[in-house]
């Protein structure tokens, strides 16, 4: 049974690509955001989903039948979710393999996600197959292929995966280092609200901050080494800790 709407249609909540008050949004686009004009509130009362756990979440068929598992997240330079990727096929007798599936195609439901990849159209779905996504989106590097999708795959100009960034250093900006960016949150439409980034040292407070994410096309690229917060030791050491038990999430 479905639990809840599809993935695309996110009409009632209030940031989406037209209303991006509250969540990251290119340099190019938007001034860099002082953290006293920050809030998690409407994060909060919108709700949406966890990085970390839709890159655990198991993948259903149309049957609801258990297929494989989500490994990764494509997005473009708005920072909103194009495609997912997941490996599949086991359950099949053909070998695992991964699948792209265009993110207005996902579907959450109780147990998982819900995909709409079958074993009689598994070919449509292939991740380097122009039917689902065009070489801007996504292509194959030349190399042998291999099963570590991160190391297989390789976005196009204005894409990115969310494993390029998830568990990068974070350091402020002219005061040295600071931590590890450990999530990301997104509102169910797929819009990124923010990425988490936990505290290496206790000098700087316990508990994971909600921050606001500047990156692609300016600042921070895909393949960079870490990620430079644009705030004072003084701005992260005021922001509070994010609350995750306040955060309404499709997977709880």
């Amino acid at each position: 049974m479905t639990v809840q709407t599809h993935a695309a249609e996110d009409e009632k909540q209030p940031n989406d690509r037209a209303d991006r008050s509250d969540s990251g949004e290119p340099q190019n686009n938007k001034r860099v955001r002082s953290l006293d004009e920050w809030s998690y509130k409407s994060i909060y009362e919108q709700g949406g989903f966890r990085a970390e756990n839709f890159l655990d979440a198991q993948v259903f068929s149309p049957q609801e039948n258990e297929i494989g598992e989500m490994v990764n997240i494509i997005l473009d330079w708005e920072n909103q979710i194009v495609t997912v990727i997941a490996e599949v096929g086991g359950v099949w007798d053909s070998g695992d393999r991964h699948v792209a599936i265009p993110w207005d195609e996902v579907e959450f439901f109780e147990d998982g996600i819900k995909v709409p990849v079958r074993h009689d159209n598994l070919e449509e779905y292939d991740l380097f197959s122009s039917v689902n996504i065009d070489e801007s989106y996504i292509y194959k590097q030349e190399m042998e292929r291999i099963s570590n999708v991160e190391e297989n795959v390789a976005t196009g100009p204005q894409t990115w995966k969310i494993t390029d960034i998830m568990h990068d250093y974070a350091s402020m900006e002219n005061d040295g280092g600071y931590g590890y960016i450990t999530d990301a949150l997104f509102s169910r439409s797929g819009v990124m609200q923010a990425i988490i980034v936990k505290p290496a040292s206790a000098e700087f407070g316990q508990g994971p901050r909600a921050y606001p994410f500047y990156g692609y096309p300016e600042g921070w690229r895909p393949g960079d080494t870490h990620y430079i917060l644009t705030y004072s030791r003084k701005d992260v050491e005021e922001l509070p800790v994010f609350e995750y038990e306040k955060y309404g999430s499709v997977f709880d």
